[in-house]
């Protein structure tokens, strides 16, 4: 650890060096930067203009000297244009140049010299000329030529030569200015790429000694671990957070080899009652059935294991008609599949006979001879395929739900107002005619509050109440809405008429976030689907509530379309992290969401979503079977699947 704590003040302190190098090296390539600009704007903006308009005025110079010596020769007055036109120009000159060399002492010093040479030479020899010939005295004009002209003119053009000269000095200094600039510009840059990558060499150096090489060696040893190799240790090496790395990871292989030796012991242990377990799942697993005019899918996803203590199954009846088993005893795992297994072989037997449903339950109980710590829950279905009439019988099992859907040329599948298989009815209205796959609907005060299907109760009513069911949630002529985002599939506030207490199914007040009362519809009109549930018949299979006429029967007819979604109760409730259950509501929304998958689809989607809802492991076995009448010549019912 002395070793990491050096090296890490070794990076900072080297850190620090670079960061400080990088900073001055930017600020010479700033400095030599602005000096260069500066001396390109002093030779653009000044010095150049400045040479020009020197010889500018330099040649109106010129130009009033030779004008002057033609008209003193020729007595010519026309050779003064020149001369005026020079002596308009050469003030506006004087001006500008003064202005170029406002920065440059030196220069307007010499540029000074210059307009003095130039008023001497007007006052001295200009102006006496000009006077002689006007007066007509050419010889005393030519006198002056001869003898004060030249040397004054002489001294004036040598006065503007040393300003030019001066100004190319100038300009040689401004461009010697710019190349030192940039020479320091581009050292500054070269010196700060040469930190950079020092610096970056150094930390690749340093990372790959102090970074690389200890995770390095942390991959080789998971790999390891992962190969198979349980005992090979983790090194704990490098600066302090890979060895805190490496130590948890040391923690878990030393719990993964303790699982691993765990697990081999019960391997070792289930070895010779694996090939039991197998053959009771396999006696548990359903058979593949045709039937006409049917669809059946099944799914079984146990709780332990390879063996459920739920199981379903379908066989043909010799007069033709489909039975469906669903049940669920109480546990899971071996004890639980045998019982399972009696239970499904006593059922089958008992169908078989041709008797009905409930005598069928009655007979099985009365067989299972003493079952004082298991119980059983079941749901056993007959089918007519031909007709589509349903006969049913509900032994304490979760209710079954009834998909009832409109397809194209029978409409008349789906419950009207005044129609009521079992009990109340309930139409359900979406706006868009589905129910979102992830909507969650309220069973409880703390639950989630988002929107849901609007529903409305028609129910029977009460003669001795006008406008008023019984009160009980069981039906009732208030109309009665789930509303807005607060509201689930069997909130309702009253719209109409309130009656006496009830579950918010009876329009008594706003919505209690209850389910739909057993026996009720819940679906779309939008979305052309209602849900039926199916109630319990009677009580659960137990010998001591096995007396004659114990479980009644239901009948319905299922139109083509239709689904019964019959399931277990581990399916519904199955919990979120915050213990919440999926619910019945939930099971309905998704079956809602999209009433125009085919059953197949809708049953692994209603598995997928109790898995989206409680991802981790499952505390009870879930098992589900899809019944649906179709069109179709044929159809199966296939194995459950996980």
């Amino acid at each position: 650890m002395g070793e990491t704590a050096g090296l890490r003040r070794g990076i900072r302190v080297l850190t620090l060096l670079a960061s400080i190098s990088i900073i001055v090296m930017l600020v010479l390539a700033v400095v030599s930067a602005l000096r260069s600009r500066h001396a390109a704007t002093e030779r653009s903006r000044h010095l150049d203009p400045a040479a020009t308009t020197t010889a500018m005025l330099l040649a109106d110079f010129v130009d009033q000297e030779n004008a002057l010596r033609g008209y003193i020769i020729t007595r010519d007055r026309g050779f003064l244009v020149p001369y005026n036109e020079s002596a308009r120009s050469i003030p506006v000159l004087t001006a500008r140049l003064d202005a170029l060399l406002a920065d440059f002492p030196a220069l307007r010093a010499q540029h000074g010299e210059v307009g003095q040479a130039y008023r001497d030479w007007r006052r001295e020899v200009v102006q006496p000329e000009l006077v002689a010939m006007a007066r007509g005295d050419t010889a005393t004009a030519q006198d002056i030529v001869r003898t004060k002209a030249r040397q004054d003119f002489d001294l004036l053009r040598r006065e503007v030569a040393e300003l030019a000269a001066a100004i190319d000095r100038e300009q040689v200094e401004a461009s010697g200015r710019v190349e030192s600039a940039s020479v320091l510009l581009l050292s500054s840059l070269a010196s700060a790429m040469f930190v950079i990558l020092g610096f970056l060499l150094t930390i690749m150096i340093i990372s790959r000694r102090w970074l690389l090489r200890p995770i390095g060696a942390l991959q080789r040893s998971v790999n390891a671990v992962a190969a198979g190799r349980y005992d090979t240790r983790i090194p704990s090496v490098g600066p302090k957070e890979i060895v805190e790395l490496a130590a948890d990871v040391e923690t878990m292989r030393a719990q993964l080899v303790r699982l691993v030796r765990q697990n081999e012991r019960s391997w070792e242990a289930l070895a010779q009652q694996g090939p039991a377990v197998i053959a009771l799942r396999d006696a548990l697993t359903p058979s593949l059935l045709r039937a006409r005019g049917l669809v059946l899918h099944g799914r079984v996803d146990p709780a332990e294991g390879e063996l459920a203590g739920d199981w379903y199954d379908a066989f043909e009846l010799p007069d033709g008609r489909v039975a469906v088993v669903v049940g669920d005893v109480s546990g899971h795992g071996a004890a639980a599949g045998v019982f399972a297994l009696r239970l499904k072989q006593l059922l089958d037997a008992a169908l078989s006979t041709e008797i009905d449903p409930g005598r069928a339950l009655e007979w099985t109980v009365d067989n299972l001879g003493e079952i004082e710590e298991m119980f059983a829950t079941a749901i056993i279905a007959v089918v007519d395929p031909r007709t589509g009439d349903l006969y049913y019988v509900n032994a304490g099992h979760p209710d079954a739900l009834l998909l009832r859907r409109a397809v194209p040329g029978n409409p008349g599948n789906m419950a009207s107002a005044g129609e009521s298989p079992v009990g109340e009815v309930w139409v359900g209205e979406l706006p868009t005619g589905k129910v979102p796959a992830d909507a969650v609907l309220p069973d409880e005060a703390s639950s989630p509050q988002v929107p849901a299907p609007t529903a409305h109760l028609v129910g029977p009513r009460d003669p001795a109440r006008p406008g008023c069911g019984p009160g009980d949630g069981a039906g009732g002529s208030v109309m009665a809405a789930a509303v807005g985002s607060a509201q689930a599939v069997g909130s309702a506030q009253a719209v109409g008429s309130a009656c006496g207490p009830g579950d918010g199914a009876n329009g008594a007040g706003p919505g209690s976030g209850r389910v739909p009362g057993a026996g009720s519809i819940v679906g779309s009109r939008l979305g052309t689907a209602q849900v039926v549930r199916l109630p319990p018949t009677g009580p659960l299979m137990s010998s001591l509530l096995a007396e004659p006429g114990a479980w009644g029967i239901q009948t319905l007819r299922l139109e083509p379309g239709d689904v019964l979604f019959a399931y277990t109760d581990g399916l519904v409730e199955a919990r979120d992290e915050a213990g919440r259950q999926f619910g019945l509501h939930r099971l309905i929304a998704e079956i809602l969401r999209d009433p125009t998958r085919t059953p197949v689809a809708l049953l692994d989607d209603a598995f997928d979503a109790v898995r989206r809802y409680a991802p981790g492991r499952q505390g009870d076995d879930r098992t589900a079977i899809i019944l649906a009448r179709t069109a179709q010549r044929g159809s199966t019912i296939a194995p459950g699947e996980s």
